[in-house]
């Protein structure tokens, strides 16, 4: 038998999401930026959390450069954050969307 509060309480938390941002360099162009959103429903922060962490992990194997790995709770809020390489210095040249 289900609470009937629960879908009441759940209805109140945060949705979590994971991002994460690729910076391609090439010399001469423009940096271009590639966001992968991964969103999950309200309430679902073992979810993320278990996602956000196979993600750090197989990036740490396969060793890509510049990328950024985010685990937001709600619109902005980032719980943790990963950065492979030197992302800050990247974000301050010109970056353009892909």
């Amino acid at each position: 038998m289900k609470n009937p509060l629960a879908g009441l309480i759940r209805m109140f938390q945060p949705k979590y999401s994971v991002v994460v941002n690729m910076y391609h360099v090439i010399p001469g162009t423009p940096v271009k930026k590639f966001e992968h959103k991964h969103e999950f429903g309200k309430g679902e922060f073992d979810q993320a959390s278990m996602f956000y962490h196979k993600v750090v992990k197989k990036h740490g194997s396969l060793n890509f450069p510049n990328t950024e790995i985010q685990l937001i709770k709600g619109k902005k809020t980032v719980v943790e954050r990963k950065n492979y390489g030197p992302v800050d210095l990247v974000k301050t040249l010109n970056v353009q969307s892909a």
